[in-house]
C-alpha cells in the first residue's frame, strides 16, 4: 500500500509564466553572441530568464529578426490602439450630451450615452450588448470621462437662469436706490457641528479581510449661526448647545468667561440645539442689533434664506426694528445664491475637522471633547476663514455694492468698517423697484408649481 505525501509549500513555490517582448528576446541573444564563452547559463542569469526559453530563441532567431525588421512602429505609441469605431459627429453629440446634463448639475450614466447613441444612430441596435458597452467605456476613457461618487448632492434637480439673474437685479437696484454700502449689507446661515466624527475609511494594511472602526461615544452637536457683511466683517458665531433654560448647561453657558469658553462667541442654548424663534430672536438682540447701532442710522440689508423661523412675523419685525431691509433667497436656489453656502460652510467644516483630528490624536482612545473644547474650535475655525475668500464669495455672486479707498482701507485691515451716509426716514423706493419684487414672488411661485 502506498502513502501520499503532500510535500510543504514551503518546497515548492508556485511558478509565475511571464511574456516576453520582442525586443527583450534579441537582446538575450545579441548577449549570447557578445559572450565570449557563448556560455547560455550566465546570460541566461544574468537576465533572468529561463535557459530552456533561450535555447527556444536561439531556434526561432532567424524569425525573430525578420519580424523585427518588419516591425516599422514601437509596440505601444501616443495615440495607438484600437481605432475609434464612433463616427466624429456622433462622438461630438455624445460628448455635448454629457456637458450638457453635468452644467445642470444632473446625473449622466453609461446606460444614458448608450440610449442618446441609439436615438442619432440606429445602426447600433445589430451590435450585441457587451459590445456596445465596451465602445462605450473606450470612449469614456479617450474623452477623460469616468464613474465618480458623488460627492454634493443638489438641493434642486434645475436651476431657472432668469430667476437667479432677476433676484440679483433686484436686489443690486434696491442697493443703489437706497445707497447701502458694502458694511450694511450681510448674509446668515445656520449651519450644524457635530463634536465627534464618524468616518467610513481609516489607514491599514493591505490585504487584511476585516477592517473595524469604533465609532465615538455620544452624539454631541451644536448649532452655529454665521454671518458676514459684503466688505468682508465677520460676525461672532452664535452657538446653540443642547440644554434646558434655567438648568445646568445654561447657567454655564451664561457664565462663560468663567467657564473656559471662546470669548470669540456668543453663547445660548436649547433643548435639542435647534435655531427655534426663541434662539432667533436672541441672536437678533445680541448680535445684529449692536452692529446695526454702530452703523448711528446707515441702513441696513441683511439677506437670509426661507427657514420656516426666519419668515416668523415676529421674527420679521425684530429685524425691521433695527432698521433692516430683510430680504430672502429664493427657495431652493441657497447653494448659488446665498453666501455662506457658497464660500464658507465648507472650508469652515474643513476646519472643524482638522481641529478634531489634531485633539483626538492627543487624547485617549474615544475621548469626547467638551463644549468649551468645541467653543475653542468654532472661534478657531471662524478666524482662519479669510477676507479675502468672503470678498471674493460675494462678487462670485454679483452681489458686491460699491467700494472707494476707505472700502479698500478697510478690507486691508479686516475691520470692516465702510463708509456710508446718514439715511432719513422717508422711503426712497421708487415703483420699479417694487415692480422687480413682484416679479420675483410670482417667478419664484411658478417655478415652486
Amino acid at each position: 500500500m502506498s502513502t501520499l505525501i503532500l510535500s510543504s509549500p514551503e518546497r515548492f513555490q508556485a511558478s509565475h509564466r511571464r511574456s516576453y517582448t520582442l525586443t527583450e528576446k534579441l537582446n538575450v541573444l545579441e548577449a549570447i553572441s557578445n559572450n565570449e564563452d557563448n556560455n547560455v547559463s550566465s546570460v541566461a542569469r544574468q537576465h533572468d530568464v529561463s535557459r530552456t526559453l533561450v535555447y527556444k530563441w536561439q531556434d526561432q532567431k532567424d524569425s525573430l529578426l525578420l519580424a523585427n525588421e518588419q516591425r516599422t512602429n514601437p509596440r505601444r505609441v501616443s495615440g495607438g490602439g484600437r481605432p475609434s469605431t464612433i463616427l466624429d459627429d456622433v462622438k461630438k453629440h455624445l460628448l455635448s450630451f454629457v456637458d450638457e446634463r453635468r452644467s445642470k448639475s444632473l446625473s449622466v450614466t453609461p446606460c444614458m450615452i448608450y440610449h442618446e447613441w441609439l436615438r442619432v444612430d440606429e445602426t447600433i441596435q445589430s451590435l450585441s450588448e457587451h459590445c456596445v458597452r465596451q465602445r462605450i467605456y473606450r470612449f469614456m476613457r479617450r474623452n477623460s470621462l469616468v464613474l465618480r461618487r458623488t460627492t454634493h448632492q443638489a438641493q434642486r434637480a434645475k436651476n431657472n437662469p432668469r430667476i437667479i439673474s432677476d433676484w440679483i437685479a433686484y436686489i443690486g437696484e434696491t442697493i443703489d436706490t437706497y445707497g447701502i454700502t458694502n458694511d450694511c449689507v450681510a448674509n446668515f446661515d445656520q449651519t450644524d457641528v457635530q463634536f465627534s466624527i464618524k468616518t467610513n475609511t481609516t489607514v491599514a494594511y493591505r490585504g487584511q479581510r476585516t477592517v473595524s472602526v469604533r465609532s465615538p461615544t455620544g452624539s454631541g452637536r451644536c448649532t452655529v449661526m454665521l454671518g458676514v457683511a459684503s466688505n468682508g466683517h465677520k460676525f461672532p458665531p452664535f452657538v446653540i448647545f443642547k440644554g434646558k433654560q434655567g438648568a445646568r448647561v445654561a447657567k454655564e453657558v451664561k457664565k462663560w468667561d468663567d467657564h473656559g469658553y471662546s470669548d470669540g462667541c456668543l453663547y445660548d442654548v436649547q433643548a435639542k440645539a435647534w435655531m427655534n424663534e426663541s434662539m432667533l430672536l436672541n441672536w437678533v438682540e445680541n448680535v445684529w442689533k449692536p452692529y446695526t447701532i454702530e452703523k448711528k442710522g446707515k441702513l441696513t440689508m441683511l439677506i437670509i434664506d426661507q427657514f420656516s423661523v426666519h419668515m416668523m412675523s415676529s421674527v420679521k419685525k425684530a429685524i425691521e426694528d433695527c432698521g433692516t431691509l430683510l430680504e430672502y433667497v429664493p427657495k431652493g436656489y441657497t447653494s448659488c445664491l446665498q453666501v455662506c453656502d457658497i464660500g464658507l460652510n465648507k472650508p469652515f467644516k474643513d476646519y472643524m475637522r482638522s481641529a478634531v483630528n489634531e485633539w483626538m490624536v492627543l487624547q485617549e482612545d474615544l475621548a469626547r471633547p467638551d463644549r468649551q473644547t468645541v467653543s475653542h474650535w468654532i472661534d478657531h475655525s471662524w478666524q482662519k476663514i479669510s477676507t479675502r475668500t468672503i470678498i471674493n464669495t460675494w462678487a462670485h455672486i454679483k452681489l458686491a455694492t460699491r467700494m472707494d479707498s476707505d472700502d479698500n482701507n478697510a478690507i486691508m485691515n479686516d475691520k470692516g468698517e465702510g463708509p456710508g451716509h446718514f439715511m432719513d426716514d422717508s422711503d426712497p423706493r421708487e415703483e420699479d423697484v417694487l415692480a422687480l419684487r413682484e416679479s420675483y414672488e410670482s417667478s419664484s411661485e411658478e417655478d415652486e408649481d
